[in-house]
């Protein structure tokens, strides 16, 4: 029996990085539902980079859909963290670009709501998962590290 791909949406993509955290996303098996944006800009080029997503009008079509177990965000830096404290409110996970948050207060908020709700707040950093020295660097460390673990 095979395992349903992890469900996700987009809300905001303010930022490019947006086309990368969804690349990654489905790279790794995931399958993008939906999204909402709250500019109409750079929606045209999304949605043909992106066909099979469908657009929603409101954000809480996104959140109160339990079938998605994860939003990714490239909003206005000063929206992510309150958006993430919505997204983990209504039972998903979080994946935002850089920075997550831009306050302590914010991060504060964003640590108190994840631990009410066990849920994920991860920051994408893309230079970690999509730079093809970092990537390389990677690969060479585990293969050292399984030469001396044999």
């Amino acid at each position: 029996m095979t395992e349903a791909p992890l469900r996700f949406a987009a809300i905001g993509f303010d930022h490019p990085h947006i086309f990368g955290q969804v690349g990654a996303l489905l790279a790794a098996g995931a399958e993008f539902v939906a999204f909402h944006a709250s500019q109409p800009s750079g929606v045209e080029g999304f949605v043909r980079a992106f066909p099979q997503a469908r657009q929603v009008d409101d954000e809480r079509a996104i959140l109160q859909d339990d079938s998605i177990a994860l939003v990714t965000s490239a909003s206005i830096p000063c929206d992510r963290a309150p958006l993430g404290v919505r997204v983990m409110q209504h039972g998903k996970d979080f994946l935002v670009d850089k920075p997550g948050m831009t306050s302590l207060a914010q991060l504060e908020e964003v640590r108190r709501v994840q631990r009410e709700t066990g849920r994920f707040y991860s920051v994408f950093f893309s230079e970690r998962f999509e730079s093809r020295a970092t990537l390389k660097a990677s690969q060479l460390v585990r293969a050292r590290s399984e030469e001396h673990t044999s």
